[in-house]
């Protein structure tokens, strides 16, 4: 019996067109200026990112750090990044760059597999946790491109509810 992929997608609107966006989350070494959970992200393949290319994240689980490798399954440039964990987990992470107007509704969606033996209640809850860091990661994400930053550091927000 295949256990359930907890789902957990959020999105927004950037007032950037696509490309703008585009920028920045393909720049998958920057993934800690916007990411509240990646610590360190780094290529490990040869040549820019795109489709086939590999890197290695680690990241900041509850009170541990994990390292995990991806590699890109989808790369379509200005439109959509796949990323599939190969080693230390299971899990697929797409960000989805559509047009509307002036600007973009950027959606990321993170599919994984919950830790062995949980309740389906306990990975439902996992699954809203993860969708509430998604969107403190598009608000962090629609902070820098807005604002036209290319290399400084994402300000933490100040107690902000969110939209």
């Amino acid at each position: 019996m295949g256990r359930l992929m907890p789902i957990a997608q959020s999105e927004t609107f950037i007032a950037a067109p696509p490309e703008r966006v585009w920028v920045l989350i393909s720049d998958l070494e920057r993934g800690p200026e916007w990411s509240l959970v990646t610590l360190e992200c780094k290529l490990t393949s040869e040549g820019p990112p795109g489709l086939g290319c590999t890197y290695r994240a680690v990241s900041k689980f509850v009170t541990s750090k994990v390292t995990t490798e991806h590699e890109i399954v989808e790369w379509v440039p200005a439109h959509k990044i796949v990323s599939r964990v190969t080693k230390g987990g299971e899990a697929t992470f797409t960000q989805l760059c559509e047009p509307q107007g002036d600007g973009t509704i950027l959606t990321m969606i993170n599919e994984f597999t919950a830790p062995g033996a949980l309740p389906d209640f306990v990975s439902e809850k996992l699954a809203r946790q993860v969708t509430n860091t998604l969107a403190e990661e598009l608000a962090r994400i629609k902070e820098v491109v807005e604002r036209g930053q290319t290399n400084s550091e994402v300000s933490s927000p100040d107690g902000d509810s969110g939209e």
